[in-house]
């Protein structure tokens, strides 16, 4: 079987790399179990100094395969089974944002549903022109629960805006509202996503790991991790409620998507 997540090194920084494209690299339980036990091997090797999550084929990821496993439709209508998937997930999530390393999430094509849970996580998320981010399934059966951390980054009344109408942010929406810090041509995405990683892999680990706590401070004092937590109760809730209609998703849906969450 393919490798599911690709490890590339590049120097002081490791390039993890989402590998399902036929599936618009859509997670599995196994796949995310994976990619959380990489980000970790790469934050405790010394020689790492930046992480960077891209993904192959047309999109980062459309999300959580809803087809099979856990995870699965029948899977998360199990109220308790469900919260307690959820909260172990956030709380690796919280710790990955707390890590000592950079992370660098580099987005093209569709970023949907549990794929913001992971590129919340990082330190800054950079664009290329095809991106599509959103939670569309938000109409149907889902919210993601950390919500992309959004009300954090753009602000709440933003966040509803978007939620409500499940819409999707260009690469351009995601800079203009504080989401990503860049949006470049897609066939320059990873060669400027290289260059800002090698820039940054030249300061001591040591000096990272202070910056980045120090400016993470600040969500702590206006309650990021309390709130990150909560939102497993609510993803389990949300569950509940929903009609698990097949009903299309106005807008722009991947072709083949798996139904990401």
């Amino acid at each position: 079987m393919a490798e599911h997540v690709v490890v590339e090194d590049r120097g002081a920084v490791r390039r993890l790399v989402l590998n399902r494209p036929e599936k618009l690299n859509a997670f599995t339980a196994p796949m995310q179990d994976r990619l959380f036990e990489l980000i970790d091997q790469a934050l405790a090797d010394q020689a790492v100094r930046v992480i960077v999550l891209s993904g192959a084929g047309r999109a980062f990821s459309s999300g959580f395969d809803m087809t099979s496993g856990p995870g699965s439709r029948s899977a998360v209508l199990d109220t308790s089974g469900d919260l307690v998937a959820n909260r172990a997930k956030l709380r690796h999530l919280l710790d990955l944002w707390a890590a000592p390393k950079p992370i660098i999430a580099q987005v093209h094509g569709y970023c949907i549903g549990m794929a913001n849970d992971i590129v919340a996580v990082a330190d800054f998320m950079v664009c290329g022109a095809s991106a599509r981010i959103g939670m569309p399934e938000v109409r149907e059966f889902a919210l993601p629960p950390t919500l992309g951390l959004w009300p954090a980054k753009i602000g709440i009344d933003r966040t509803k805006a978007i939620l409500y109408a499940g819409r999707y942010l260009t690469g351009q929406d995601a800079v203009d509202l504080g989401l990503a810090v860049e949006v470049v041509a897609d066939d320059q995405l990873a060669a400027r996503v290289d260059e800002l990683a090698a820039s940054i892999a030249e300061v001591p680990s040591s000096r990272l790991a202070i910056i980045k706590q120090a400016v993470n401070s600040w969500a702590e004092v206006a309650g990021l991790p309390a709130a990150t937590l909560r939102g497993a109760e609510y993803h389990a809730l949300y569950h509940q409620v929903s009609t698990w209609t097949t009903a299309t998703v106005p807008g722009d849906a991947p072709p083949g998507d798996p139904g990401g969450h």
